[in-house]
């Protein structure tokens, strides 16, 4: 496979969202990817991206506003992927492992330099007809180099919220600016995720019951210092012609100062 992207992307400084800044980005890739054999795919990019930080709060420490401006950010990557799922969209058995790393600046020219590597494991398994377990984990950790004293605050590892561990506000675990006690990211994490679905209407919806807990470290150095954080839950899972729609409701475990205790969509 061949392709490419070029897009813009703006995000605005929301508190549902976790972002307590704007952020702006403009870029493209080129992406080309090869079928080693009916399960393992070796995929490849090269990125050039320019992203600006604005409207960072006054209080906030001086690191933090170091992050005001324009960046400049030229990187390449690769992706291990080993698939034997059933179906890509609504899996009853097989695994998924995806492995894959980084590298932007040094010799590829650009603002920052920094490197990512990230894991991904699955398993599928169907209990009785239509009644699946997914037990879930993803890893990562990264870090500057060179010119570079901090992974950018753009391209860090975040938790908490609808896609990683529900229950909690989108982004709120994990380190925080001192000035300001947002999220700042981290550069390690881990998440993992337990999830039961059983067929309520079956072929059209479907109910979960979910458990997930990780963390966020601000450093290498730091993996397994911070505190670990979990959450329940239970949601439905529609199918639509145009894919499945999931609605959850979580429910936090463990407290977060700063943070009310109750339930979530």
């Amino acid at each position: 496979s061949l392709g490419f992207d070029v897009y813009r992307r703006e995000y605005n400084k929301t508190r549902s969202s976790g972002l307590f800044f704007d952020q702006e980005t403009t870029g493209g890739r080129i992406r080309i990817g090869k079928e080693l054999t009916d399960y393992d795919t070796i995929s490849g990019f090269y990125g050039f991206e320019q992203v600006e930080i604005s409207d960072i709060p006054d209080e906030a420490s001086a690191d933090l506003k170091a992050e005001i401006g324009k960046t400049n950010v030229s990187r390449i990557g690769a992706m291990l992927t080993h698939d034997t799922r059933d179906n890509r969209f609504v899996p009853t058995s097989g695994v998924l492992l995806q492995g894959g790393s980084e590298l932007a600046g040094g010799f590829l020219g650009g603002d920052r330099d920094f490197w990512k590597l990230t894991g991904l494991g699955a398993s599928y398994h169907e209990l009785f007809k239509d009644n699946v377990v997914e037990l879930k984990l993803r890893a990562g950790v990264s870090d500057a180099y060179g010119d570079s004293e901090k992974v950018p605050i753009f391209e860090r590892f975040y938790a908490g919220g609808a896609n990683t561990i529900r229950g909690y506000r989108e982004r709120r675990i994990g380190p925080r600016d001192p000035g300001t006690q947002d999220p700042i990211g981290g550069s390690a994490y881990w998440v993992g995720n337990v999830e039961y679905t059983f067929p309520v209407f079956p072929g059209i919806i479907k109910g979960a019951a979910f458990y997930d807990l990780g963390t966020v470290d601000a450093t290498i150095d730091d993996l397994g210092d911070e505190s670990i954080y979990s959450g329940v839950g239970m949601g439905i899972r529609v199918k639509t012609p145009i894919g499945p729609l999931k609605v959850d409701a979580g429910y936090p475990l463990d407290d977060i100062e700063g943070e009310d205790k109750e339930l979530r969509f």
